[in-house]
């Protein structure tokens, strides 16, 4: 398997009656089979402080690649919604969080919000500096944006 840095492929398995599996997070993955029968299963998972800043990921075994993240943390919504709404301190908070975050993730959703506020120029601007933030998933995804406004002014 082509495992993206760090993260280590497990196993494939399926849960049955008393069985525990330990998981490191954000290291381990683990393709869960589905159960001979109607089943429930319990994850008890660590919530620390840097939870929040962590992605979840669903991964395409077959293709060997991770193909999404799963569901948006409260403060991507947060942000959107506060800089959607065209709130100063938001606005704020946006530009910061699009230059200094630890999180690539939350970098692009405050780019992206910032985005939803400008005209194609602004945004064709904005991404362009975004391509040279220095992370991979943000000037990726600034490329993507990129070429979006460049099919729509075509």
């Amino acid at each position: 398997m082509d495992e993206p840095a760090g993260l280590r492929f497990v196993e494939r398995s399926q849960l049955s009656p008393g069985k525990v599996m330990h998981y490191r997070a954000h290291l381990d993955v683990h393709s869960q089979l589905p159960p001979e029968a109607l089943s429930v299963s319990l994850n008890i998972m660590h919530a620390g402080g840097a939870q929040g800043l962590l992605d979840q990921y669903r991964f395409d075994t077959g293709r060997n690649v991770i193909a999404g993240v799963l569901g948006a943390g409260s403060a991507e919504v947060f942000m959107r919604i506060g800089v959607g709404l065209g709130h100063a301190g938001m606005l704020d908070l946006a530009e910061h969080f699009a230059r200094r975050h630890p999180s690539d993730r939350m970098r692009l959703v405050a780019l992206d919000a910032r985005a939803g506020l400008l005209d194609a120029a602004g945004r064709d601007d904005l991404w362009r500096q975004a391509e040279a933030s220095g992370s991979r998933l943000v000037a990726m995804e600034a490329a993507r944006n990129r070429r979006a406004i460049e099919r729509l002014d075509a």
